[in-house]
């Protein structure tokens, strides 16, 4: 009997027998969930969600209580305003979403992406119908660039997260998405643990501007998984603007509460 071929058989069927074979899981709480629909979190989980939406700091998009009133400055970006315009995350950084981009990234789980990606699109940080102060749109930006790794790292972990992130974010954007115009040259010390002083002086130097050419009086959008103290898009979009970039914006999965 000859084997069956796979791309007659319809979508919905072949997933339902994907399931059968591979049950699905929450990549929250790992708890078996009925079928493979994205983004793979069970109800439980999904409630946990903390999206990132108004009022926010203009700027690095620190929420503000809810009730506090319009989008306003944070003191910290009045003393020293960042280097990017402004920051946006989908979700603050906590479980479940914690625990999917931790599996994601250190137990290269990739089947985490689609769902990651699933939930950013779903929030009012990409939202075509949000208020402009909040919403990232990806048709505004000349390129689209990923936080690079160290050649060293990548070559240990197999990838780069933000890269595939990018991806999965801006699916309609692929000519965009350009790895070859930022690098990180200088292999950095993990930065968990660390003040913001310390952060600084451990990324001094650590990224380039490979083509500065492709990078004069171009809008662009940095993306990363998480954004912690804001250190390192802030380092790099600083020596994107000294390279002549007419703006940055960064966009995170999830940003950590502060």
């Amino acid at each position: 009997m000859m084997a069956p071929d796979l791309a007659s058989i319809p979508g919905a069927i072949f997933q339902a027998c994907q399931d059968i074979i591979f049950p699905p899981s929450c990549l929250g709480c790992r708890n078996p969930l009925p079928a493979s629909r994205l983004p793979l979190f069970c109800v439980s989980c999904r409630e946990q969600l903390k999206w990132l939406k108004a009022p926010l700091c203009p700027g690095c998009g620190r929420p503000w209580p809810a009730g506090s009133g319009v989008d306003h400055w944070c003191g910290p970006c009045r003393q020293k305003p960042p280097f990017y315009n402004r920051a946006r995350a989908a979700v603050i950084y906590q479980d479940p979403v914690a625990a999917a981009i931790q599996t994601c990234k250190y137990q290269a789980d990739l089947a985490a992406l689609a769902s990651l990606a699933s939930l950013a699109r779903c929030s009012p940080a990409l939202d075509l119908g949000a208020a402009q102060s909040i919403a990232i749109r990806a048709a505004e930006y000349d390129y689209i660039l990923p936080v690079p790794l160290h050649l060293e790292r990548l070559r240990q972990r197999g990838f780069n997260q933000a890269l595939l992130l990018a991806r999965a974010f801006f699916p309609g954007q692929k000519k965009k998405i350009r790895f070859d115009l930022l690098a990180r040259q200088r292999m950095t010390r993990p930065q968990a643990g660390m003040s913001g002083h310390q952060r600084r002086l451990n990324l001094k130097g650590a990224f380039e501007v490979l083509k500065p050419e492709k990078i004069r009086r171009r809008s662009l959008l940095l993306v990363d998984d998480v954004l912690t103290t804001g250190t390192t898009v802030n380092e790099c979009a600083r020596i994107l603007r000294l390279a002549g970039a007419a703006g940055v914006d960064v966009f995170t999965l999830a940003r950590v509460r502060e």
